[in-house]
């Protein structure tokens, strides 16, 4: 499993009913997305059964007409579609604790309790509570021992997870394979791509920290380098007031690559023009053929990423086409 159910997360004093919903559907929108990328979820029993509210159970919030949460219809349905889906961890596992301390509040939390064993065990395995007071890596405590449990509550969380996972299991090449498209889910890798990272000078453990580092970044910023016709060299500068669309030319991408540290950068236009060296860039994509000149170097003299710009085959993502130490160049001996 990959995420548990936190329960304590899901206490309620019976205010601000709305806000409490919305926190809800915030959650729902997390798991749809967590069954859509494959990303196996599970719950303990006690999440159904604890109190969180008088002598109300979650269960009956959910379920009692008399409720005092009294669930729109189609929030209802949403979590019925989930239940139905929904793999019990402690029907298989004993509870590892139940007192946990979260981020210096103490809990009953026996999925957490879980997340914290699991992590110690190097499973990297997130927290999805109510969304609340935690997001990202906490410090969770179980018996004296501290350990850092994701708590994931929305997009940028839920990928911080997986790139953290790549760290905790210490993931080889066939590790890496399993989880990027979990950590880089906007990436398209093209079949073929992960066995050539044996391809780098010194192999995948010598480039692996800069190689996360840049699939990050490309992932994030990737298709708007791109594609945005404003004219901006980051999202983040304020949408131009006047003037309609500008070309994004190399020296734009180049630019826009750079503010984020990275020297990205196409080939030569000799090297388009010599057969070998274009042919040794060139890779298929449901018949079409793309020629991958787009390259960060993770070394200055060796170790490159090529890429290619999205297309309508890879639904609008950035693909990373080829690992290699280096490809051949126009008069190469």
């Amino acid at each position: 499993m990959r995420f548990v159910l936190e329960e304590s997360s899901w206490a309620w004093d019976g205010n601000n009913r709305e806000a409490f919903i919305e926190r809800f559907e915030q959650l729902l929108d997390r798991l749809d997305i967590a069954y859509e990328r494959e990303e196996p979820c599970a719950a303990s029993r006690e999440w159904l059964q604890q109190q969180v509210l008088g002598s109300y159970t979650l269960n009956d919030l959910l379920w009692n007409p008399d409720s005092p949460l009294d669930l729109p219809f189609e929030v209802r349905q949403r979590v019925v579609g989930h239940l139905n889906m929904m793999r019990y961890w402690d029907e298989e596992t004993a509870w590892p604790a139940i007192d946990v301390n979260i981020a210096g509040r103490d809990v009953l939390s026996p999925s957490a309790a879980l997340g914290h064993a699991r992590v110690r065990e190097r499973q990297a395995t997130a927290c999805l509570p109510l969304p609340g007071p935690w997001r990202g890596p906490c410090e969770v405590i179980v018996n004296g021992v501290k350990e850092h449990v994701h708590f994931v509550v929305d997009e940028l969380s839920h990928r911080a997870f997986f790139r953290d996972a790549l760290e905790v299991e210490r993931v080889d090449e066939a590790g890496l394979e399993v989880l990027a498209p979990h950590a880089f889910p906007d990436l398209l890798f093209l079949n073929g791509v992960w066995s050539e990272l044996g391809h780098f000078e010194g192999g995948y453990a010598r480039v692996r920290q800069s190689l996360h580092r840049f699939l990050a970044v490309l992932d994030e910023h990737g298709a708007w380098v791109f594609t945005d016709e404003t004219g901006r060299l980051s999202p983040e500068e304020p949408m131009p007031s006047v003037g309609g669309r500008k070309p994004v030319t190399n020296q734009i991408i180049q630019q826009r690559f750079i503010r984020w540290g990275f020297d990205v950068a196409p080939e030569k236009p000799n090297v388009r023009t010599d057969g070998i060296c274009r042919r040794a860039r060139e890779r298929e994509l449901e018949g079409q053929t793309l020629y991958c000149e787009w390259h960060y170097k993770l070394e200055s003299h060796t170790n490159r990423v090529h890429i290619h710009p999205p297309v309508n085959a890879s639904g609008g993502k950035v693909i990373v086409a080829i690992f290699r130490d280096h490809l051949p160049l126009p008069g190469d001996g």
